[in-house]
C-alpha cells in the first residue's frame, strides 16, 4: 500500500511530533485535490502533472455556461492523467491499495457561488476500486 504526506491547508500535518500521512481513499482524495489544483508546468521534475483548471477560469470573460463546461473538461482530464500515474504506479509494481485508485468518475458538479460570483465550487464523485465512493471539494476564484 502507498501512502502520501498528509497536506492541510497547504501545510504538511505533524501529528506527535511526527509527519502524518494518508493511505486508501483519503490519499485518493488528496490526489484528487493535488493534481486538480496544481498548474501545469509548477512542478519542474514533473512539468506535465497538474491541470489548466486555473488557467482555463482566472479571467476568462466567457459566460458562465462556457466557463463550467471547460472546468468539467479540464477536471476530466487531469483525473484521466491521475488514473494513468496510478497504473504506472502498479506496473512497477508498487503496492497501490483498491480504496487508493481511482475506478470511474460518477459526477463533476461545477457551480458559479451565488454569494460571490467570482467563486467556483467544485464537487467530484468517484468510485474507488474497492468500490467505495468518495467525494470531494473546493473553490477556485476567477480573479
Amino acid at each position: 500500500m502507498s501512502f502520501d504526506l498528509q497536506i492541510l491547508n497547504g501545510d504538511l500535518v505533524i501529528t506527535q511530533g511526527q509527519l502524518a500521512t494518508v493511505v486508501d481513499s483519503a490519499k485518493l482524495i488528496q490526489d484528487i485535490l493535488k493534481i486538480c489544483l496544481t498548474d501545469v508546468g509548477s512542478n519542474p521534475i514533473h512539468p506535465s502533472y497538474g491541470s489548466f483548471l486555473s488557467r482555463s477560469v482566472i479571467g476568462n470573460p466567457a459566460k458562465t455556461s462556457m466557463i463550467v463546461q471547460i472546468a468539467s473538461a479540464q477536471i476530466n482530464t487531469c483525473l484521466a492523467n491521475l488514473q494513468t500515474l496510478q497504473q504506472l504506479q502498479l506496473k512497477s509494481f508498487q503496492k497501490v491499495s483498491a480504496d487508493e485508485q481511482l475506478a470511474a468518475i460518477l459526477k463533476i458538479s461545477v457551480l458559479r457561488s451565488a454569494f460571490d460570483p467570482r467563486l467556483y465550487n467544485i464537487r467530484i464523485k468517484v468510485m474507488t476500486k474497492g468500490l467505495t465512493p468518495i467525494t470531494t471539494e473546493f473553490s477556485i476564484n476567477t480573479i
